[in-house]
């Protein structure tokens, strides 16, 4: 009785009292009504939270109002505002997160555009299913007026048809031998903090394309998702992708723990660019730990500080020996370029096949060497300078060419 009593005096108040703001203290409404029920007891400290709790529901409801109505002036304006009732709960709370107009803004084209997305693809799906009906009903019209034996795919053939869940099962039964005999290859999932949500997001594609890579290669790696979160936006984007991950039979190891709780520590290494060791070939009793995290934003050396922290082996890919990099391009590599280059290294123990999952465009090919070579070539003509001999201390007198 007496917490629908608060409830309904403090809608009153929110109502009627106008200088009223949320962010002043609770003790204000504690303290008039106790003034309207002096003869009710004191207050205790949890009817105190429940009338802090309704102050949230209040204020958030009245937020989400101002948010349908600036949609609904937005869409007779004619912006790129996508419909109200498609916006979901999740996508409220994030807009109601967002600080700025302009941001709200920009988040509005973006719904609008994956509204737009969605409607195309229905209308394409519509179109196929006409065009489909057509072709059918057209073939059982000539196979009806062709008297002789038809054969082929889905006619009389003497092979078997081989089903997407026949394909499933076989896949997944060489990860369950990955699992008993294979190499082990380690997720670290702890820089949920380290990430906003657009590179969670990121992150848990990136982790998804990794699984499915390593699980149509031949020899796969045993999958190890450790220092999981589930409350994080990292695994509940990822769960969006793979939505049986979590099931028992799904071949894959989900940990909450940390992986030095679960395997040796001498026989952990940590794969971060930041190092100087480098990794000159690939050890199967070694098990090797690739951190899950997208950093565009914050570029601090994350992993390293972590490796040092928890006193375990570290070492980086040797790129800069085989690659030659292009000016202005990042030496990043997502997840799923990671697992397909560890695969090749454990396979066919040879770096330069392995490094051809680096992305063409932040190498520079042979034409480009060559391009470059005639230059410094031209360069070093025109200045009388002889290459062979630079760095030679008898002819460090000369003029360097590629000074100013």
């Amino acid at each position: 009785m007496l917490k629908n009593i608060l409830k309904l005096n403090y809608k009153i108040l929110c109502i009627k009292n106008v200088g009223y703001t949320p962010s002043k203290s609770n003790s204000l409404l504690i303290r008039y009504l106790k003034t309207e029920y002096s003869t009710l007891p004191n207050i205790t400290n949890e009817e105190q939270n429940d009338i802090k709790d309704s102050k949230v529901t209040i204020d958030k409801e009245k937020m989400l109002k101002i948010l349908q109505l600036e949609v609904d002036v937005a869409r007779q304006e004619g912006r790129r505002v996508p419909d109200p009732t498609s916006i979901k709960e999740a996508q409220w709370d994030h807009l109601l997160n967002l600080k700025s107009r302009s941001a709200r803004i920009k988040y509005y084209a973006y719904l609008w555009q994956l509204e737009k997305k969605r409607e195309s693809r229905e209308i394409k799906k519509i179109q196929k299913r006409e065009e489909i009906a057509e072709r059918r009903a057209r073939l059982t019209e000539e196979n009806q007026q062709n008297e002789h034996i038809i054969y082929g795919i889905g006619h009389t053939t003497f092979l078997l048809r081989v089903y997407d869940t026949t394909i499933n099962n076989w896949q997944n039964n060489k990860l369950i031998n990955a699992m008993k005999f294979g190499s082990k290859i380690v997720l670290d999932c702890g820089f949920d903090d380290n990430m906003n949500k657009r590179e969670a997001s990121n992150t848990a594609k990136q982790l998804m394309l990794l699984f499915a890579d390593n699980r149509i290669h031949d020899d796969p790696f045993d999958l190890h998702f450790c220092n999981v979160n589930l409350n994080k936006d990292l695994m509940k984007v990822l769960q969006k992708h793979i939505p049986t991950i979590f099931e028992p039979s799904f071949p894959l190891n989900v940990h909450e723990k940390c992986f030095t709780e679960i395997f040796p520590k001498e026989r952990i290494v940590y794969l971060t660019p930041h190092c100087k060791t480098e990794l000159h070939s690939f050890n199967p009793d070694d098990i090797y730990v690739i951190g899950a995290i997208v950093d565009k934003v914050n570029n601090d050396p994350l992993s390293l500080a972590k490796a040092k922290r928890l006193g375990i082996r570290m070492a980086r890919l040797p790129l800069d020996r085989y690659l030659t990099w292009s000016s202005g391009s990042g030496k990043s590599l997502t997840l799923d370029q990671m697992i397909n280059i560890m695969l090749d290294i454990k396979t066919k123990n040879d770096w330069n096949n392995a490094l051809r999952h680096v992305p063409r465009r932040k190498i520079v090919n042979d034409w480009q060497q060559k391009s470059r070579e005639e230059k410094v070539k031209i360069r070093a003509k025109k200045f009388e300078f002889d290459i062979s001999t630079w760095g030679d201390s008898k002819t460090s007198d000369q003029k360097n060419p590629f000074k100013n």
